[in-house]
């Protein structure tokens, strides 16, 4: 996963549930339990990453996400397929 990616991750639930980066970028964390994600803050945190990506995460991926890992699995092949499809600016 790109930097970039992965501090959006981190920094996007650090912001919403209010917790040091520290304890959101631990990858086994669950986000409802250990970081108190709920559903909504889930689609919350969702919105936030698809704004600062370019990215669109379907539902059906989102609802599958437990873990801060399986967040950034879910967005690691999305934020790939956006940046192979961005059009590349060829004026000189």
């Amino acid at each position: 996963m790109s930097d970039r990616t992965a501090t959006s991750v981190v920094v996007t639930l650090a912001s919403i549930t209010g917790l040091p980066q520290e304890v959101c970028e631990q990858p086994d964390a669950i986000l409802e339990h250990d970081l108190g994600v709920d559903s909504l803050a889930l689609l919350e945190v969702v919105e936030i990453l698809q704004e600062r990506l370019g990215i669109t995460v379907p539902d059906e991926v989102t609802v599958r996400v437990r873990t801060v890992a399986d967040l950034q699995d879910a967005v690691r092949p999305l934020v790939t397929a956006s940046a192979s499809t961005t059009p590349k600016d060829t004026a000189s």
